[in-house]
């Protein structure tokens, strides 16, 4: 039997998921091309641009594209089968869009040292400025009554976040634009390459990397109140038995809306009364009140903690708890001063961007974009990448562009709700073999995508606020998605068709309360969900506290309408749940089930050992001998996840 045989009759001769395949297999090709017809090479660190740039010894300091460039790279006009290519291991600082197309036969290359002989290890692409001149508090004036002032240093920046601070609103990080965004989803602070440093937070978040999740934000019994055009929290418990004002100018999150988290300045803080005086809360809001407070020299406890404050002249100062106090100012803490590091505009298509470390942008588009243009990008080749400590729309977004392939990249610990890989209005892509993990957005996100694979990525601990592993929302159709390895909750929603999920596994973590959750709400091409097929997954590890947790969850009943055609065969699940008609076969669920969920070949099987290979170690393959052994992927786990290759 082929792996596509027991799809039924969509995976028929000239269905559109064979098209599917057929393209993406196509794409794969776009790597390839004539010989280049020049090669310029970048060297940051010692490069001229009055040289001519063809040899590695007249390097130019600036790439073609970056808006600093000035003399030879500056005019240098490149054309097709052109290659840039950048010293590896030099930090190139700058900003770099790309206009010119090269051909299909000859396409414009940008390379970060792939071959590995013109420098060592990849070329950086580096949007950062590390931060000297740092000052140890001398008072708790310094610190603002911080009794650790001591081990706190603080330094003034370049950088003027007082619109950040002084718009006088609540705001959700993921739409406000960059000068109203809280002030640490704007700047971020890299200590070099070892890690994302915490803004200083009360309550201490569980994992510093999500300061945003409501779970461990103090909790209030009383409704938030709006009145007066302001909003009035009340919290006996934990605002009363403070300093009068100890909270005003502090940041407060506020979980509302549809789960979201809102920040706004306090104004004022009543501790007689146990209250909070905010601006006004517009968003809906929830029986019991969700907060943190954040941004303050005194919050800061913890090593690595940092806030950061408007100065009347126009810069910042940073307050930083270092690692070793002791050891002196620390050496290389930077923040970003560049927003976007490679974008392509224009429509410029056939081109190819390879072999990068991408670190250190913030409040722009992201690690690599291809921009929305009037004119629709084609032919863009992305692969072997590392974006690391991005904050802003995606490690690697594409947006009204056609036949795309992103593959073999790695992009984690992006904050600020960054997506990992975002896909909108993209036809004829793939996306393979590609490692997310702990990106503060989704991992893999889709909008009005069609034609596309999604195939062998590795999307791993996606657990910031309103995030999943993987979403398909809005209108998205035709998509192969299989042999994935996915934490956290599969989306999809809002007029989806023709999407077959084969050979999948999902696993929740015991955090996540859905493996695959179905929606068909919204309003982009209609609301239907048409002709889903779900093949050989296995959906697990759900949280066992969640009372409505599922393997699989449609809307509930009197939504606008149950998926049509929905197809799930050969699955090892959690459970279904809700409106989910359609064909279940030789499934096997690990809970008890509804009657209707029970088709041909159908069973309950709790004993998770009896099953899999090795679920604490998160290896979800079928064990030998096992039950309906034909259900279920068999795909290893990855190799962070400490298990061995299969022998």
């Amino acid at each position: 039997m082929s792996a596509h045989d027991d799809v039924g009759m969509v995976t028929g001769e000239g269905s559109p998921y064979v098209k599917v395949v057929a393209a993406a297999v196509a794409g794969v090709l776009l790597w390839a091309g004539a010989a280049s017809a020049a090669t310029y090479y970048v060297d940051f660190a010692d490069g001229d641009n009055a040289a001519d740039g063809r040899s590695p010894q007249t390097a130019w300091k600036h790439a073609p594209g970056d808006r600093n460039a000035t003399d030879n790279p500056a005019s240098a006009i490149l054309t097709p089968g052109d290659t840039v290519r950048f010293r590896g291991g030099v930090a190139y600082h700058g900003s770099i869009t790309l206009t010119v197309s090269g051909t299909p036969e000859a396409p414009i290359i940008y390379d970060g040292n792939s071959a590995g002989d013109f420098g060592q290890g990849r070329a950086i692409l580096d949007g950062g400025r590390v931060i000297d001149r740092w000052q140890r508090c001398r008072s708790p004036d310094e610190a603002q009554g911080n009794p650790r002032w001591r081990e706190i240093v603080f330094a003034d920046v370049d950088l003027d976040i007082s619109s950040n601070v002084g718009h006088g609103e609540f705001v959700v990080h993921r739409k406000a634009p960059r000068l109203r965004q809280a002030p640490w989803q704007r700047v971020i602070l890299i200590d070099g390459d070892r890690r994302l440093l915490p803004i200083a937070q009360f309550p201490k978040p569980s994992d510093p990397f999500y300061p945003d999740l409501p779970r461990d934000f103090l909790r209030s019994p009383i409704r938030l109140e709006v009145r007066d055009g302001g909003s009035i929290l009340v919290d006996e418990t934990n605002l009363t038995g403070r300093p009068a004002n100890l909270f005003r100018g502090m940041f407060i999150g506020i979980h509302g809306g549809n789960n979201h988290v809102y920040f706004a300045v306090v104004e004022g803080h009543d501790a007689a009364a146990g209250q909070l005086r905010l601006p006004g809360f517009t968003p809906s809001t929830y029986e019991e009140t969700r907060y943190a407070f954040y941004n303050s020299p005194r919050l800061i406890e913890q090593p690595g903690e940092w806030s950061i404050q408007p100065l009347a002249d126009g810069r910042s100062r940073i307050h930083l708890r270092p690692d070793r106090p002791e050891a002196g100012p620390p050496s290389n803490i930077g923040f970003p001063v560049f927003d976007t590091a490679l974008t392509v505009d224009g429509g410029a298509s056939h081109l190819r961007i390879r072999g990068f470390l991408i670190q250190r942008y913030s409040g722009g588009a992201g690690g690599i974009s291809i921009a929305r243009s009037r004119t629709r990008a084609r032919d863009i080749g992305i692969a072997d990448c590392e974006i690391r400590f991005i904050s802003g729309h995606a490690g690697i977004g594409a947006n009204h562009a056609d036949e795309v392939v992103i593959e073999n990249c790695h992009i984690h610990h992006c904050p600020g709700w960054t997506t990992g890989i975002f896909l909108s209005r993209v036809n004829r892509y793939r996306v393979r073999g590609c490692r997310l993990d702990k990106n503060s957005g989704s991992g893999i996100r889709h909008y009005e995508c069609r034609d596309g694979v999604v195939e062998d990525n590795a999307v791993l601990n996606h657990f910031g606020m309103h995030a999943s592993g993987i979403n398909v929302y809005e209108g998205c159709a035709n998509l192969v998605i299989e042999r994935n390895y996915v934490h956290n909750t599969v989306a999809i929603n809002r007029n989806a068709e023709n999407i077959v999920f084969r050979d999948n596994v999902v696993d929740g973590l015991g955090r996540s309360a859905l493996a695959v959750a179905m929606w068909n709400s919204g309003r982009v091409g209609g609301r239907a969900l048409r002709n889903l097929q779900f093949i050989r997954n296995t959906f697990v590890n759900t949280n066992p506290e969640v009372g409505w947790s599922a393997g699989m969850l449609g809307q509930r009943r009197g939504s606008p309408g149950p998926p049509e055609g929905l197809v799930v065969r050969h699955n090892v699940m959690d459970r279904p749940a809700e409106d989910l008609p359609g064909v279940f076969e030789h499934n096997i669920y690990l809970r008890e089930v509804e009657a209707r969920f029970l088709g041909e070949g159908c069973r309950v099987v709790t004993d998770l050992d009896s099953l899999f290979l090795d679920p604490a170690r998160g290896d979800w393959r079928r064990r030998p001998g096992g039950p309906a052994p034909e259900a279920g992927a068999r795909l290893p786990p990855p190799p962070a996840l400490g298990a061995a290759a299969p022998p």
